[in-house]
């Protein structure tokens, strides 16, 4: 299906159908009917396309010693009407369906319910206001020999004179036979046909691959299999390297014996760039000798015998040359073809290449040169599996690396050249990094998660600056910084990030305090700022939260007063001072003598008084709390104490303290008891027990069994049980010990 634009929003469509008339049944519908989709696949418009022309497809192959196959018959039709099609989003899509292909094609697979969709694109209005679509030259051949070359010109014309681009493909799907005519036929996308094994895109016929020019259209293949196939080719124009749309051929082609006859055939145009010297391809077959005529006007010596030959033309042009081609059996099957050669003069694939220092994104710009033509066709190869069709591309490389960037551009003469070139592309340094900030501590941790990076400098915003690849820092102030992270990659390529912070100032701490003269109540006053709260430790156990606490202390003398502020960053700094103050305190005391040896102890003695000082009245004199005095002589003696002396806060007090004769060790035993439950002797204990030292007790049976024992001798009673079970009545043996001797005597256990 073809479109040409006549303008005002009014198209020529011409649609071209083949019928094979030996195997097909149905005729050319008349009408056809023409469905219109917009590019959501909404159907716009249907319009009957009536025939405009039908006949015969002859059966004529280049030979007069062949005689066309009676098994083969084509007939073709063409429907020409005009339609308006005014310009919206997305341009539109024709369509034309029809079910179904012939049953004796062999490389479809359930060819007896496949269809066929012929349509055409028009363009998006944004890409182009005008285009008309390639129109196929040539009319395929209704048959091709097996086992014989085929060589075939597919190329097209474009009225724009857009660059076409040719490839195999693979026929679509259409109409089946439960809807053969389908009115309108279906929305657009479309799917193809299905190939039968062994048969596919790369094996249509069964033997050599179909393979065709790109650029030319030419199309060659040898096929191995009788019988009848379908195959496809698409053009694709482009214009200023943007795609506009292509047309579709979808063809059935015969392949038939042929006899043994000779066909001369030129791979035809021979082209040559850049060089006078043309190579022509002989593509013929069964032929004994050759003659070539090379249609140089310069000469008469343009001729050659040889299969292949090569030829120096005097200038750049175009020829016709002649071939002949001598059957060995049958002078009168020679045949003769005329292919056209292009001499073309040089042309130049080059490009140059632009790269900002460490990035990663490169522009190309085509410099292709030669007398022949412009470039019209452009394909960029970038080395890492993209490609482009523009004229200047840009590509933007996702990994470092050495790649061979190629251009493959064509001029009008049909001539292409490529280019390699290698970009190099850097390591792209990517700053970013992250911090760890202890506010109270005025510390920093700068955590590197840069990419590429081979060196680092950092700038903490002080005037310090460090090079490892994630330090900690430690500010001397609080403030605002900017913490900035420069990296550098083995190729000297840099990036640079930061983050500011803010440090909020710590406490500023201080206190002082004042208390009255004797007096206990200690007044402090806060001096601290930058803090939203308080704890007072005082030294004597108690704390407060208060900001300008009173404290009444018991003690007196230094005191570690400790204040600890917290800011309102949850930052605590402490301040600890001693505190020095003397408050009254009434002397007092008491005294015991200690039997054995006569020292007197000094006891309930005022407390929590700065100093002591003790006058004994035998001239000896101490300043313990506690002190322990041993008299030489028995006597009343005048003791003094002076609590607080050295201040005004000073008091006295003075007992008669008497040293009496030593009354030494005292120890009564009791030799029996009677637990016995009624309360009285049921426990055996000490009826007088004053001793010099402690002694510790243990209790053994006449069998020497320990059945009771006591550390304190003097606090202890044994009820007479040993393991909660009451011992008989017997006689027992104790054993008194302390550091220098032990004493042993009996018990007798009564009942």
């Amino acid at each position: 299906m073809n479109y040409r634009f006549l303008g005002n929003n009014l198209y020529e469509v011409t649609l071209t159908c083949y019928r094979d008339c030996f195997n097909g049944i149905p005729p050319f519908d008349d009408p056809a009917i023409i469905g219109v989709y917009n590019s959501s696949g909404i159907l716009i418009s249907t319009t009957e396309a009536f025939i405009t022309t039908q006949g015969p497809v002859s059966n004529a192959i280049n030979s007069p010693c062949l005689a066309p196959p009676v098994n083969v018959c084509y007939q073709v039709a063409t429907y020409v009407f005009n339609i308006a099609l005014p310009p919206i989003p997305g341009g539109y899509t024709l369509t034309y369906q029809r079910c179904c292909r012939n049953g004796s094609v062999i490389n479809v697979q359930n060819v007896d319910n496949t269809g066929a969709t012929y349509f055409a694109t028009i363009p998006d209005p944004s890409i182009t206001t005008f285009n008309s679509n390639p129109v196929f030259v040539n009319r395929p051949p209704t048959f091709i020999c097996k086992d014989a070359p085929f060589t075939f010109d597919h190329s097209a014309t474009d009225f724009e004179g857009d660059s076409l681009v040719y490839s195999v493909t693979i026929p679509f799907n259409g109409a089946d036979r439960f809807n053969p005519i389908p009115n309108p036929p279906e929305p657009p996308p479309y799917a193809r046909i299905v190939y039968r094994n062994p048969y596919s895109v790369a094996n249509v016929f069964g033997g050599t691959p179909l393979a065709i020019d790109e650029n030319t259209g030419i199309l060659t293949a040898t096929p191995r299999s009788l019988g009848q196939f379908v195959y496809g080719i698409t053009v694709k124009e482009y214009r200023n390297g943007i795609y506009l749309g292509e047309t579709i051929r979808d063809f059935q082609v015969n392949v038939v014996s042929c006899p043994e006859i000779t066909v001369a055939s030129i791979f035809s145009p021979t082209i040559s760039c850049g060089t006078l010297l043309a190579n022509f391809a002989n593509t013929s077959y069964n032929a004994a000798t050759y003659h070539w005529d090379f249609g140089d006007p310069s000469t008469a010596n343009d001729t050659s015998s040889q299969m292949n030959p090569a030829y120096a033309y005097a200038d750049t042009g175009d020829y016709l040359a002649t071939l002949i081609a001598y059957s060995a059996f049958n002078p009168n099957c020679n045949d003769t073809v005329i292919g056209l050669v292009h001499i073309n003069p040089v042309f130049n694939s080059y490009f140059d290449i632009s790269n900002e220092h460490c990035t990663n994104e490169f522009k190309f710009f085509d410099r292709s040169f030669g007398i022949g033509g412009v470039a019209n066709f452009w394909k960029w190869n970038f080395g890492d599996d993209s490609i482009s069709t523009e004229i200047n591309p840009q590509h933007i490389y996702q990994n470092p690396g050495t790649y061979s960037v190629s251009l493959i551009t064509s001029s009008d003469s049909a001539c292409y050249d490529t280019l390699f070139k290698n970009v190099t592309v850097l390591k792209i340094p990517v700053s970013d990094f992250d911090i760890e900030l202890d506010t109270c501590g005025y510390t920093i941790k700068a955590i590197d998660s840069s990419v590429n990076a081979s060196t680092y400098r950092w700038d903490f915003g002080d005037g310090s600056v460090h090079y490892d690849q994630s330090p900690v820092h430690s500010f001397s102030t609080y403030g605002n910084y900017t913490i900035q992270q420069i990296i550098f990659t083995d190729s000297t390529c840099i990036d640079t990030s930061e983050i500011s912070i803010s440090i909020p100032p710590l406490p500023a701490i201080d206190f002082d305090y004042f208390v009255p003269t004797c007096d206990s109540v200690v007044q402090f006053s806060n001096f601290t700022t930058d803090a939203k709260s308080y704890l007072w430790s005082f030294g004597d156990g108690d704390t407060t939260s208060q900001f300008n606490p009173a404290h009444i202390y018991s003690l007196s003398g230094t005191v570690p007063v400790k204040l600890t502020a917290v800011s309102n960053y949850g930052c605590d700094v402490d301040l600890t001072k001693e505190i020095n103050f003397v408050s009254y305190k009434k002397a007092e005391f008491e005294s015991t003598q200690d039997s054995c040896s006569g020292a007197i102890s000094f006891n309930k003695v005022t407390e929590n008084a700065v100093t002591y000082n003790w006058d004994f009245g035998d001239g000896n004199f101490s300043n313990l709390k506690n002190p322990v005095h041993r008299y030489k002589d028995i006597g009343d003696y005048l003791v003094k104490l002076f609590v607080n002396r050295e201040s005004v806060c000073v008091d006295t007090a003075g007992n008669k303290v008497t040293s009496e004769s030593l009354l030494g060790e005292l120890l009564y035993v009791p030799n029996s008891f009677t637990p016995n439950g009624d309360g009285t002797n049921d426990f055996f204990k000490f009826s007088t027990y004053r001793p010099c030292m402690t002694y510790s007790i243990e209790i053994y049976n006449r069998w020497g069994l320990k059945i009771y024992e006591n550390d304190d001798a003097g606090n202890m009673e044994w009820d007479g049980r040993y393991q909660n079970e009451m011992v008989p009545a017997d006689v027992y043996v104790y054993i008194l010990k302390n550091e220098e001797q032990q004493r042993t005597g009996v018990i007798n256990l009564i009942r």
